[in-house]
């Protein structure tokens, strides 16, 4: 009797230790989601402070210390490392490629991921289908007789596409393509496009010069980089729709960390005054 008391005791005692050592655990966790969230935050004002004061260059960002200096944040995706917490990936979306206003870049950066050309060639008839008014079927296209015929309970929608992923619910489109290239792509985008803050795969895929893409990354890591001396290498001229300058909109990505606490914030900033402040902000996610 008196041992079988013990034993219930004992397993007492071990479920309260169990039940409580799980309590600190939890409570730890939460503590460091909250910090780690707290970091995106201060992360994202700081990034927006600079943004707002700082001068840009063709490719960076020039971001003055409290002793004069200056240290470069640059604006082509390369990782910035804010502490021992936080990271920050910063993109001129000029750099980047946007389906709705430039298909042409955006076929030449699926054929870079290996996509055969009638894939390609089919993929940007289904694309214009998908967005114009009417339902006339493009050569390689598809319009909602395709769709309802081969099953799929949509149709296209005539309109613009809303977000970048929109694009993987036209007819047969490979996902692992938007996969390999999503980083590239912004909905953010207009008709300039600016060859210096182009990713080193947008360059590599665009230009087709491997030659002229290894001097234009060395110049860019070099803090050198100029529209003159791209032209210089690649004959590509400034135009209306080329410029050889940020454009003022910024996506950033920002990553905390803190044991196993991860936070992410994704936003696009444009550096425009407006009459309710400074900036406006295109895009949030959390």
């Amino acid at each position: 009797m008196v041992m079988a008391i013990s034993m219930i005791i004992m397993a007492f005692t071990l479920s309260v230790a169990f039940s409580t050592r799980q309590k600190i655990e939890i409570i730890s966790e939460l503590k460091d989601h909250s910090q780690v969230r707290l970091k995106s935050y201060s992360a994202f004002n700081e990034i927006l402070y600079n943004i707002l004061i700082s001068n840009f260059t063709s490719t960076e960002i020039k971001i003055i210390l409290p002793d004069g200096k200056w240290k470069p944040w640059n604006l082509y995706g390369e990782p910035i490392v804010l502490n021992d917490s936080v990271t920050v990936k910063l993109r001129d979306t000029a750099g980047m490629i946007s389906p709705v206003m430039q298909p042409g870049y955006m076929a030449s950066l699926f054929s870079g991921t290996g996509a055969s050309t009638a894939n390609v060639n089919s993929f940007l008839d289904k694309l214009a289908d998908w967005q114009d008014i009417d339902d006339l079927k493009r050569l390689n296209g598809a319009e909602s007789w395709e769709y309802r015929t081969t099953g799929y309970p949509y149709t296209p929608r005539n309109f613009f596409v809303q977000t970048i992923d929109e694009i993987r619910l036209i007819k047969d489109f490979d996902n692992s393509i938007l996969d390999a290239v999503r980083d590239d792509l912004t909905y953010w985008g207009n008709d300039h496009i600016n060859y210096l803050t182009m990713s080193e795969k947008t360059l590599r895929a665009v230009l087709k010069n491997d030659k002229a893409v290894d001097s234009i990354l060395k110049m860019r890591n070099d803090h050198i980089l100029t529209g003159s001396y791209f032209t210089g290498l690649t004959g590509i001229q400034r135009t209306d729709t080329v410029m050889f300058a940020p454009s003022g909109a910024i996506k950033m990505e920002i990553t905390s960390k803190l044991n196993a606490a991860v936070d992410r914030i994704e936003a696009v900033i444009a550096k425009r005054e407006t009459q309710e402040g400074p900036y406006m902000v295109f895009e949030w996610k959390k």
